[in-house]
Formats: structure tokens, sequence, C-alpha cells
């Protein structure tokens, strides 16, 4: 699969999906410099910032993460599913600059 932030960049001119760029590696540095207080710190800010979808999400997955590893994970799945909702919400012509890839655009509408 590929990494959705290589795939987000290419909306890098709406300023949500840029955000959401932003936020993804966030993460990504306190997942990979093992700085996990401030990780989980940065997970329940998403939580707040995108509060109906963390419902939504919690929902549907209901085993809670209960690792440092589950929770980074869970969170970069959470990322990936708002930024295909943000893309598809935004962008009405998200298709044409995704032409190449059919999989993700199948998963992004699943994801929504």
């Amino acid at each position: 699969m590929k990494d959705c932030l290589e795939l987000y960049k290419r909306f890098n001119d709406i300023k949500d999906i840029k955000d959401l760029i932003d936020e993804v590696n966030e993460l990504r540095h306190y997942y990979t410099t093992r700085q996990f207080d401030r990780m989980q710190e940065h997970i329940k800010r998403l939580m707040i910032k995108y509060s109906v979808e963390t419902a939504v999400w919690n929902a549907v997955n209901c085993c809670m993460p209960t690792t440092c590893q589950q929770s980074y994970i869970n969170a970069e799945n959470f990322l990936q599913a708002v930024g295909a909702k943000l893309i598809i919400q935004k962008v009405p012509d998200c298709a044409s600059r995704l032409t190449n890839d059919y999989d993700f655009i199948e998963s992004m509408k699943k994801c929504v």
C-alpha cells in the first residue's frame, strides 16, 4: 500500500489537507523519536479536533489499542480515513489528481 502522505501532497493546496499532512508528520516524528507521552497527547488533541470522526471510528473499531505501537498504527489508520473523507468532501475533481491510484480511490470511498 502506498504511503498516504505521498497521495495527500497532491492536495497540498487545500488547507485542511495541508493541516492533516502536518498532523501525520507530527505523529510519525513522536513515534520514531520514541516520544510516546507526546505522541499520546497529540492523539488526544486529534480526538478532540476530529470529535465526530473519532466517535464513528471508535464505534466501528471496538478494540482499543493497548501498546504504544498499537496506538500509533490506530492513529495512522484514523488519519488516513480522515484524509479520505476530507479529499472527497473538499475536492470535487479528486479522481483527476489520482488517476494512477484507482485502488486508493476505491479505498477512500469505502472509508467515507
